[in-house]
Parts: structure tokens; sequence; C-alpha cells
């Protein structure tokens, strides 16, 4: 996992991934504060972005997740989260099969565990290998975030 803030995109995105710092300008670029949620592309199914709006979730609401064929890129727009993470590893308990049309799959919890504060204009890169419990609420109070996700797909990272 890559932890950075977006406001620093001119200044620290060189030894990115071509891939990644294209996504990390595009979120730079746009002012999701005025645009509708929804699925905006970058580079067809290879890179998009998903915005969206909700309200955080409470501990033991939803499970950690990982995925196989995409990287995430979480962007805070607006609002704060709680972000736990743990290396995919051994001693992780699955929760659900992978689904490979959603690409995603699911743990009882994070072995490790550890987490971050994503805040306004922070970002977070996940690989595969990255397992992580998006969406939390902070001190135990839930409240609302705007985020975009972005979806590279992992063979379109050079």
């Amino acid at each position: 996992m890559v932890i950075g803030k977006i406001s620093q995109a001119t200044a620290g995105f060189t030894k990115f991934p071509e891939a990644i710092r294209r996504a990390l300008f595009f979120l730079y670029e746009h002012d999701f504060k005025t645009m509708e949620d929804g699925i905006y592309p970058i580079d067809g199914k290879n890179s998009y972005a998903i915005l969206q709006r909700y309200n955080t979730k409470l501990p033991g609401t939803s499970k950690p997740e990982a995925h196989r064929q995409y990287v995430d890129i979480q962007y805070i727009v607006e609002g704060r989260e709680e972000l736990g993470w743990c290396p995919l590893n051994p001693e992780l308990k699955a929760n659900t099969k992978y689904d490979i049309d959603k690409d995603i799959i699911f743990y009882e919890r994070l072995v490790p565990g550890s987490s971050v504060i994503l805040e306004e204009g922070a970002y977070a890169v996940l690989y595969p290998a990255d397992v992580h419990h998006p969406c939390g609420a902070i001190e135990g109070k839930v409240g609302p975030v705007t985020k975009v996700v972005v979806k590279i797909a992992v063979d379109y990272i050079k």
C-alpha cells in the first residue's frame, strides 16, 4: 500500500508506473465535488474511476477485501474514513470464495491488522497483496464520505 496526498501530484508521482500516474493525474485534474456518482473511463476497462457518496460503516458491519485482477486507488474527495490494512498472508481466513466476475474476496478479519485515517485529498494505492477494509467510521462515529475508487487492471500496469 502506498499513501499520499493528491496535492503533491505534480511533484511526487514520477516513480509510479505509467498507468498509476495517469490515474493519479485524472484524480488531480477533476472536481469530483461537482460531478455525479457513477463510472468515469480513464482508459476503457483497463482503467476507470467510480465516484460514490456514502456514510462510513461501524466496526463489524463489513469485511476486509482483496482483489486479484485490479489495483485500487482509493481517493477521499470529502470527509474522512478509516482504512484497515494487512498484507495478504496464510493466516487470513476467507469469508467467501473469490468472485472472479466482481474481482473480490472477503476475509473474516485483518491479520495482523493496522489502519490509517484517510482525509480529504488523501489517496491509497492498494495492490492485490494489500488486503484492505475501507469505509470505516472513525471513533465509532458514522460520517459522510465522497470517494473515488480507480480500478487499474494488473495486466495494464507496466
